[in-house]
Formats: structure tokens, sequence, C-alpha cells
């Protein structure tokens, strides 16, 4: 999705339904930056929680977090080139977590114990293979490798949709557990 539909979403959101919140993930264009950085390096996670998204707020702000854990808490809205920056970063794709594929089927999960240590996830057509851990009482999941049917074909899924999932599973069992 086009980031201006992202903003526009997350203001319509706010506008509507103020304590419901979204989260979305952004990647920049390999070419917004010197040095090479990977696809988890270039992605961000924020939510519609920002005042960028909000009417009337007197100021405005998108923080974020990089999904590689190296730039946490960055104000996104200084870096963009869709915000207003000159040579800013350049938005290649975004998209709402909980509009993903098979979200609706988290709930419906059935979990498989690998015999490396790891756990595949499946709900709907989608697979995840994350390692588990916990911390203060909190599910952590890594994520790993995943995948969906599309026509009858498995494919791969890219790991920013794979740590999505992680995202809105971690959410659901740390909801119900």
């Amino acid at each position: 999705m086009k980031y201006s539909e992202l903003k526009q979403i997350f203001r319509d959101l706010k506008r509507s339904s103020p304590r419901e919140d979204l989260t979305a993930h952004i990647i920049f264009t390999e070419d917004s930056f010197a040095s090479h950085y990977s696809l988890l390096s270039r992605t961000y996670v924020f939510s519609s929680d920002n005042k960028a998204f909000w009417p009337s707020m007197g100021g405005y702000s998108i923080f974020a977090d990089c999904l590689d854990g190296t730039d946490q808490g960055i104000r996104l809205d200084w870096y963009m080139a869709e915000e207003g920056n000159p040579g800013g970063w350049k938005v290649q794709d975004c998209y709402i977590l909980e509009q993903m594929r098979d979200t609706a089927a988290i709930p419906k999960f059935t979990k498989a114990d690998q015999g490396d240590g790891t756990v595949c996830y499946f709900f709907g057509d989608t697979c995840i293979r994350v390692r588990e851990s916990k911390e203060n009482q909190t599910l952590h999941l890594e994520p790993l490798a995943g995948d969906q049917t599309a026509c009858g074909e498995w494919t791969d899924l890219p790991i920013d949709r794979v740590h999505g999932y992680c995202t809105l599973l971690e959410r659901y069992l740390d909801r119900e557990g």
C-alpha cells in the first residue's frame, strides 16, 4: 500500500475510534541509504497511536522501531521523504499488520514442536517457524521463516511478514495466557 493510504487509514481510525490502534510496517528503499541494509534493517514498526495521526494534536511525530532491533524509538517523520524531508528515506512498501492475510485465523492456530528446538504455528493458509522464549511472563517469538499457500502452491513469506505474524501471535497468546 502507499504511505499516503496508510496515513489516511490511521487518521480516519483516530478520528472515529480513538481508543483503537493498528500497527504498521514500513519498508524503505535500498537506495535511501548510503550503505547496504537488510530487509529487517530497512523495516520499521509503528502504531496509529502517534501524534501525526491524531486530529487536532498539538505536535507531529511518528516514533518507530527497526525490526532488527538496532534503531529503537526513532522519529521517522524527521527522516522520511514522504513527510517533507528532501533527500529523505523513500517508502518501498507499507502495510497494516492487522490486515495481513490469515490474521483472523490466528485464534484457531495449531502448534507443532520441531525436533530442532523451534516451533511451527499454523493458522489459515499460513505457517510460521519461530524460536520461543519467555521474559517476565511475556512470550517472545523470534521469526525464522514462514510460508503461505497461494493458488495451491506454497510460497515463502518475506521475513518482515513473518515478523508481523509473530507480533500478532504474541499479542494473542499473551492476552490468552
